[in-house]
């Protein structure tokens, strides 16, 4: 069956074609016109193109999300809540993974194809090399999970060290002395604030932490046997994320460690693994709706402000205490 086009919907109404127009957007059309336009439509099953709407006012109401591999649920979460608001504005998200293959930035490059909005940038380790194309083009690009010092980028990150002096702190005042950090061998940015915000809060309390990392070709549950059966074996880890601090329980469970006794736990993000009885992970609550809020007003007012100054936003993260961390002496 042939789709419908406007000029149907026009026929059938028996309005012209920018009356049609006018009905589907903010224009100016008397109330009793603009419901026979909709009546037609839906007779004939015709949705407007988003797209077309948007290119007349050099608009195309669509983003683009640069990811890297969705292997951490909070990746998940977050996407969820970007398509969900985007759909409420009536935007399209297109997804493209960052290229694996090269330093090339395919998906700044895919972007600038589609003539997107604006391009979120949400892989972490991913090369900028071509974003320098997109701003001179009038793309907005903004990052999240990362800060650069490239001019004209916006970009909005945890508040990530400070999430590791908390975690830091809260095993030394439940008394654990033999600290540990445990993440991927290929660091983000996050990890990175993280794992030297731990270490650094560790070391001004006068102890050390040591630094584990799971190699590229080892099994992130071997990695976490090694770790845990080392000489000076941890009594407490932090970890980069909360489905890294899943896998250190389940093997703490493996080995017949006691946690929170033998072996205290804290992950990051607050996913909702964290919380299920099995694991009852402390950890650092990230929330992905208010970075998608803050990438949207970032969003917002780039295009209001086109030429304005880079913004630069940190989402403050709090720990929320479960079983995996002994109790604060009274």
């Amino acid at each position: 069956m042939k789709r419908a086009t406007i000029k149907d919907v026009a026929r059938e109404a028996g309005v012209s074609i920018s009356a049609v127009s006018r009905a589907f957007s903010e224009g100016s059309i008397a109330p009793e016109t603009q419901a026979r336009v909709l009546d037609a439509a839906g007779r004939l099953g015709y949705r407007p193109s988003q797209v077309a709407r948007g290119l007349v006012q050099s608009r195309t109401n669509t983003i683009t999300l640069v990811t890297g591999r969705m292997t951490d649920p909070f990746d998940a979460l977050f996407l969820e809540h970007l398509a969900e608001v985007l759909a409420d504005r009536r935007m399209r998200l297109v997804v493209t993974p960052a290229s694996r293959r090269n330093a090339e930035s395919g998906g700044l490059l895919q972007a600038l194809d589609d003539r997107s909005d604006a391009v979120i940038v949400a892989a972490g380790t991913m090369p900028l090399d071509q974003s320098d194309l997109c701003l001179k083009a009038g793309l907005p690009v903004i990052l999240a999970g990362r800060m650069t010092d490239l001019p004209g980028i916006d970009a909005v990150a945890a508040e990530n060290a400070d999430g590791g002096r908390q975690a830091a702190e809260l095993f030394l005042r439940t008394g654990c002395r033999s600290l540990a950090y445990f993440g991927l061998a290929h660091r983000s940015f996050s990890d990175s604030e993280r794992e030297a915000g731990f270490v650094l809060a560790a070391r001004r309390k006068g102890y050390g932490a040591h630094v584990f990392r799971a190699r590229p070709e080892q099994d992130e549950f071997e990695a976490a046997s090694a770790m845990l059966t080392a000489l000076e074996r941890p009594d407490a880890v932090f970890c980069s994320n909360d489905r890294l601090a899943a896998t250190v329980l389940d093997t703490a469970r493996a080995l017949g460690l006691a946690v929170p006794r033998e072996l205290s736990v804290i992950g990051f993000n607050n996913i909702p693994l964290a919380a299920r009885r099995g694991y009852h992970l402390t950890t650092l609550d990230y929330p992905p709706q208010r970075v998608v809020a803050e990438i949207l007003e970032m969003f917002d007012r780039r295009q209001a402000e086109p030429d304005g100054p880079a913004q630069v936003r940190r989402i403050p993260v709090s720990l929320v205490l479960r079983g995996s961390t002994r109790e604060i002496a009274a």
